[in-house]
């Protein structure tokens, strides 16, 4: 998974690293929040390609049209920002 995103585990670590230093009356809620967080779904997320990453995108298509690109798996104009399940990463 990409660095920018955080880990279901993360929060929790975070908590534990703390944890020490809690002052005694809250020692209570911190074990509440840390069992709340462990018990938390973690996200769908996947890494998407843009389409200006993208190998099926062709950059010389028609530069009379400078913000869109062809696409030949979508067969269509796409523009740079654009993704789909499709996207595979240009070799550079």
């Amino acid at each position: 998974m990409a660095d920018e995103y955080i880990r279901k585990q993360d929060p929790v670590d975070a908590l534990d690293r703390i944890f020490d230093n809690v002052p005694m009356e809250l020692t209570t809620e911190i074990l509440r929040l840390r069992r709340e967080l462990r018990g938390l779904h973690a996200a769908d997320v996947v890494e998407v390609v843009r389409c200006k990453d993208c190998k099926h995108w062709q950059t010389d298509w028609n530069p009379s049209i400078p913000d869109r690109h062809y696409c030949a798996v979508m067969d269509s104009m796409m523009k740079a920002d654009d993704f789909c399940s499709y996207g595979e990463k240009r070799e550079e």
